[in-house]
């Protein structure tokens, strides 16, 4: 071979090579662009190895499985525990406008054909064929039911194990699933019902305009009030078993349920509060203007923070038995509760912290510009994410037992997380209550069990 013909050969196979890279580089980028990692119970959602998250939009989550929605594609793939909702393989998700996650099913609707497909546990929601869909406009979810709000409803809240639909104009409802937890409504007057609160297994229906309420579930979870005094009652919040419900224009609160988890709060001033916080054992009144707070509850679970210093905190997040209250301005957390279940936090590197987020046990600070994260807690469930690369993360989702981080932006749900989900988790801030936004599914980052 001349020099000549050598030299145009070498160049020849540069040209294929910087060709070659180029596509790998490229081939590499979309498939960044699609990627997921999972983290915590490799059982309830932690490995989502083989999954194909290609074109999803949304990630939703029950207590134990993630779902996640391809709507442009009218498909999901779910996986964690099947029972709880983790395998919808032969689950037609065409025409699906809303998916909703419960502590132990999952519930698709429809709403332009008034119908729905639910799967996981059946005697906690997971059976729906009974129920008539029609003018359903939205789902949300307490303790072991399903409530279904219908066309006219104001608003909705819920917690992980149920969902709530509230037809307003008709005052009516329907609700499945364990008939203790409140399941069973078929004799409950809706009528005039503005907002709909959950706990662990019960429900509180408020009637806002005339100062009433309708309570069902399960006594010990808040399931009675009798002789609670619903007048001027701006809000209620809710643990896993108890109900603070808050008159703010007064400064003043009322509650019920299971003392150990908050439903006692004698002695408690609630004047100049700014928002009240909850996981599933205790309560937390910030009073930001002051930089106080007050807690009560079970005082091993978060429900003592006597010495906590609550000065410019801007965000609380909670996990089920610990808090973590941050200052975003000076990069720093203070945490307490059960240290396992990331109620212990000194020695951990804050700043630049983008978001917080949690699982029953534990905690995730995304530092999304950096491409970091620390996580903390019981690593069952997520507090160990070494091994992660949070390069590229967008957005993280949470069940109970595990995260999801998705990269690129892709399934970004803002509908119902900054504290709270609307299905699909990000979970840690709990405003409304340890339920009152966990799932209907996990949406503006809310709380875990």
């Amino acid at each position: 071979m001349t020099s000549a013909a050598f030299a145009q050969t070498l160049a020849v196979v540069l040209m294929l090579a910087r060709w070659v890279e180029a596509r790998v580089n490229s081939m590499g980028s979309l498939n960044d662009a699609r990627q997921a990692v999972c983290w915590g119970n490799s059982y309830r959602g932690g490995n989502c190895s083989g999954i194909d998250f290609h074109d999803v939009t949304t990630i939703y989550s029950s207590g134990g499985a993630f779902v996640a929605w391809k709507q442009d594609l009218g498909q999901a793939v779910c996986w964690g525990s099947a029972d709880l909702g983790g395998e919808c393989s032969g689950i037609d998700f065409r025409d699906v406008t809303e998916i909703y996650g419960g502590e132990s099913a999952v519930v698709a609707l429809k709403k332009d054909l008034g119908e729905t497909v639910c799967w996981g546990k059946s005697h906690f929601g997971g059976m729906c064929s009974r129920i008539d869909f029609h003018d359903v406009t939205a789902i949300s979810n307490t303790g072991g039911l399903f409530l279904i709000n219908f066309q006219g409803f104001t608003t909705y809240y819920g917690s992980p194990g149920a969902l709530v639909a509230l037809k307003k104009d008709l005052g009516q409802a329907f609700c499945w699933g364990q008939s203790y937890t409140g399941g069973e409504c078929t004799w409950t007057d809706f009528s005039g019902v503005t907002e709909i609160y959950g706990s662990g297994a019960s429900f509180v229906a408020l009637k806002k305009d005339i100062g009433q309420a309708v309570v069902e579930g399960h006594p010990d979870f808040g399931g009675r009030c009798s002789g609670i005094d619903f007048h001027d009652v701006t809000t209620i919040y809710s643990s896993g078993a108890a109900f603070v419900a808050l008159k703010k224009d007064l400064g003043q609160a009322v509650c019920w349920g299971s003392s150990l988890h908050g439903g006692d709060c004698s002695g408690i001033d609630f004047h100049s509060v700014s928002e009240i916080y909850s996981n599933y054992h205790a309560f937390v009144v910030l009073k930001k203007d002051l930089g106080q707070a007050v807690c009560w509850g079970w005082s091993e679970l978060g429900g003592e923070c006597s010495g906590i210093d609550f000065r410019d905190v801007t965000e609380i997040y909670s996990s089920g038995g610990a808090f973590a209250a941050w200052n975003k301005d000076l990069g720093q957390v203070v945490c307490w509760g059960r240290s396992d279940w990331g109620g212990e936090c000194s020695g951990i590197d804050f700043r630049g912290v983008t978001e917080i987020y949690s699982s029953r046990q534990a905690f995730v600070a995304l530092k999304k510009d950096l491409g970091q994260a620390v996580c903390w807690g019981s690593p069952e469930y997520g507090g160990e994410c070494s091994g992660v690369d949070f390069r590229g993360v967008r957005a993280i989702y949470s069940n109970h037992h595990a995260f999801v981080a998705l990269k690129n932006g892709l399934g970004t749900n803002e509908s119902g997380s900054e504290g709270d989900a609307v299905s699909g988790v990000k979970m840690s801030v709990s405003r409304r209550g340890f339920y009152s936004g966990l799932a209907v599914a996990f949406a503006v980052s809310s709380a875990s069990l």
